[in-house]
């Protein structure tokens, strides 16, 4: 009997060397939205179950790009994702920020980037300073100034290269897309 008390114990005391730590976190997406004002992307704050939050990285930032696919009172036709980061293929991601050796870095990867299907009537340009609004909204401190690099195809770069430009000369305590 003692022996099995000992095992519950020292498993409960030693589970969290093995679990990651998950809790709700809170970060920003671009949305479609939904014929409220065609072809321009709302910046929407999202509460996101993050399974990761004792990593060091800034996790909302990864969330960034997260499928959405609101709870809905109509589940057989509401079903698709409306996260045009996410539809689109934009991904971010930071250095650790955690480790004090780190390089600190920010990076918008478009590598896999798509135009979204036209029923969105989103302008490509659009999404992508959408996309950078909500990076603007959720990066911490430490990264707050840090140039954003880009990733992306040869037939994308030029177009994005100047976003990203204007985006890192633009004051980050101001908005950079929308309201």
């Amino acid at each position: 009997m003692k022996s099995i008390s000992l095992i519950v114990i020292l498993s409960v005391l030693l589970q969290p060397l093995f679990a990651g730590e998950s809790a709700l976190t809170k970060t920003f997406q671009p949305f479609d939205g939904l014929g409220a004002g065609a072809g321009v992307p709302i910046i929407t704050e999202v509460t996101c179950h993050d399974w990761y939050t004792s990593s060091g990285m800034p996790t909302a930032i990864g969330l960034i790009s997260a499928p959405n696919v609101p709870p809905t009172n109509n589940p057989a036709e509401a079903t698709e994702d409306l996260n045009l980061a996410s539809i689109c293929g934009v991904k971010f991601f930071t250095s650790d920020i955690g480790n004090p050796k780190a390089t600190l870095s920010v990076t918008m990867n478009c590598m896999k980037f798509v135009k979204p299907p036209k029923r969105y009537l989103q302008d490509r340009a659009a999404i992508i300073r959408a996309s950078l609004e909500c990076l603007r909204r959720t990066l911490p401190d430490k990264l707050f100034k840090t140039p954003v690099t880009l990733k992306a195809n040869d037939d994308d770069m030029k177009w994005m290269n100047a976003i990203i430009r204007e985006f890192n000369k633009h004051d980050r305590s101001k908005v950079f897309y929308g309201a």
